[in-house]
């Protein structure tokens, strides 16, 4: 099993606990649409390494939820939504009993491509409408993420998620394209763009209580456009966000620990640690 020591809360919510969990401390790990169980594996001994105390919530992101409704997919959400809310719970009960703890919780926010965005966007609009404030978080890591608003990079990202094979790709080609249509015309109805919903709320103060975020992105991507994230580490500046941009050239999509593990495991960890980034 690639995802040893996780436990499933529903269908695309799992998550793994430490024997020697650290109260107040949780990795958010929210992978692409479609990322197998051993490509997923590989972040998550990232943080076993360098957060050996955190829980750790992974949300996968499937085809099939990211063309439902906005308040379906929250709905789905709400497993995740309660190990938060116990964390914090248990967290603040720590602090009011005089134990010893840090002095705020510590809370990770990895997303990773549009299906990162989008379930780290789901889980912060639902979290923000139980507790009625934003989540405390130390950082955010956008891994190939988030893209600008238009017809052929949504139609990049689902196609993606699927296999390219004849005949197989006929048939996955026919129905992306069913999808997108169906989606822009829905936003020609005066529905903001999912991506355009992304990008803004991840910077919501609103939403999220974070002045933290590193970006990693390829300009080689074919799905994700680089200079999409650098325009959006470019508005996270103007808003008093401190920003690191790591752009390299030559790994592909959500890949780039294959070439830049030493660099992207650095920039994890000084976000995690809260070092100047």
């Amino acid at each position: 099993m690639a995802l040893q020591g996780f436990v499933e809360l529903s269908p695309n919510i799992l998550l793994y606990t430490p024997s020697e969990h650290l109260v107040g401390h949780l990795i958010v790990l929210c992978t692409w649409m479609g990322a197998a169980d051993k490509h997923i594996a590989k972040y998550a001994d990232i943080y076993r390494q360098k957060a050996p105390g955190a829980k750790i919530l992974l949300l996968k992101s499937a085809v099939g939820s990211m063309v439902s409704s906005y308040a379906s997919q929250r709905r789905a959400m709400r497993p995740a939504q309660q190990v938060v809310c116990q964390l914090l719970q248990e967290h603040y009960s720590l602090q009011r009993g005089g134990a010893s703890s840090n002095e705020q919780p510590r809370i990770l926010l990895h997303m990773m491509s549009n299906g990162g965005a989008n379930s780290a966007t789901n889980l912060l609009v639902d979290l923000e409408g139980r507790l009625q404030a934003p989540i405390p978080v130390v950082g955010l890591i956008c891994d190939s993420t988030p893209n600008a608003s238009s017809w052929k990079n949504t139609c990049h990202a689902f196609m993606y998620s699927f296999p390219c094979g004849f005949p197989v790709n006929i048939l996955t080609t026919a129905f992306v394209y069913a999808t997108i249509t169906l989606l822009y015309v829905w936003i020609a109805m005066g529905n903001e763009p999912p991506e355009d919903y992304w990008r803004r709320s991840v910077l919501d103060g609103k939403l999220v209580r974070c002045r933290q975020v590193c970006y990693v992105a390829s300009k080689i991507d074919k799905m994700t456009d680089w200079r999409d994230v650098v325009s959006h580490a470019a508005v996270a500046r103007k808003m008093g966000w401190m920003t690191k941009e790591i752009i390299v050239d030559d790994t592909p999509h959500c890949n780039h620990i294959s070439k830049h593990e030493e660099v992207y495991v650095n920039a994890v960890s000084n976000v995690w640690e809260g070092r100047d980034i």
